[in-house]
């Protein structure tokens, strides 16, 4: 059950960039496609608040 809720997240969070911000690049598809469900979330919060693909994905610990 986990496993299709983090599948759900993914689908989501491609199609939400991809209305934002318009065709993804494989690198982010395959990113959001390894990624675990807590760095899903984070993402997913903030889609609405980046004003750039790269925010969306910002890491401030590296």
């Amino acid at each position: 059950m986990q496993q299709g809720m983090q599948q759900g997240e993914a689908l989501a969070l491609q199609k939400l960039l991809v209305r934002r911000f318009g065709a993804l690049p494989a690198s982010a598809v395959e990113r959001i496609a390894n990624a675990r469900a807590e760095l899903l979330e984070v993402w997913l919060d903030r889609v609405l608040d980046a004003a750039t693909l790269e925010e969306v994905f910002f890491d401030a610990r590296h």
